[in-house]
């Protein structure tokens, strides 16, 4: 567990310590603050308005975040970063663990602190942020945990130049589910219905789910986790390290 965390650890320290995300998420909490002066243009919407577009920042920031996996393994097995890593007692698996849980951490922390800007900016405007809007946040930072095993999963067997657009693709069409479900020999089941996390449309009216919803998400967001890291961990096994 202790070598896991130390993975985990120099994944979410070197993600946190960069300033331009700091200032990535002042400019999403500036264009979430901008939806008040569309009350106009939305025809006195700019309330539901502004819930729809934090939700939708804060969705494309967890993408983001979920990507960086996917750059960052290719990159440590091309320059010979994990075979050094792997020398000592570490196991593949634990590799892949510790980026797992260290870009979830670091996504956790940035996606956190966009929901707490909204929240103070909401109230600032309107009254207090209700259970719906911050629902819609924290299922977004719950999808953090599939997205990124995703991107770990396509990340030990796509080239490095290919992989972030690879899981890219993998999470527009995760979006796309409920869509494309119906056409069983394109979808098979094996991507995960991220649109499970999405309830834009009920923050922006103000319907809550249910707490038992919010709960089998987040738990399925993890099996599916765990299920992503295992095929990872198995093709990582075989895999040729510099």
């Amino acid at each position: 567990m202790g070598e896991i965390m130390a993975i985990a650890g120099s994944t979410w320290q070197r993600i946190l310590k960069m300033k331009s995300v700091y200032f990535l998420i002042i400019c999403v909490l500036v264009l979430i603050a901008s939806a008040y002066n569309y009350n106009i243009l939305s025809l006195d919407c700019h309330k539901s308005l502004m819930i729809d577009v934090s939700i939708l920042l804060n969705t494309i920031a967890a993408i983001i975040v979920a990507l960086s996996a996917s750059f960052e393994i290719p990159r440590e097995l091309r320059e010979g970063v994990a075979s050094t890593l792997l020398t000592k007692p570490l196991g593949r698996t634990q590799y892949l663990v510790g980026k797992l849980i260290g870009t979830v951490v670091s996504g956790v922390v940035i996606c956190g602190l966009i929901t707490l800007g909204f929240i103070l900016i909401f109230n600032s405007f309107f009254d207090k942020a209700t259970g719906p809007m911050i629902q819609g946040h924290l299922l977004v930072i719950a999808s953090l945990v599939p997205m990124t095993a995703l991107a770990v999963l396509t990340s030990v067997f796509i080239p490095e130049s290919l992989a972030p657009l690879f899981t890219a693709i993998e999470i527009f069409v995760g979006f796309s589910i409920t869509k494309l479900s119906s056409l069983k020999y394109i979808y098979g089941g094996i991507l995960p219905d991220l649109n499970l996390y999405n309830i834009r449309a009920e923050a922006s009216y103000d319907i809550a789910v249910s707490s038992s919803y919010m709960a089998l998400v987040t738990l399925w967001g993890i099996v599916f986790a765990v299920f992503a890291t295992s095929i990872a961990s198995l093709i990582f096994s075989q895999k040729d390290l510099k």
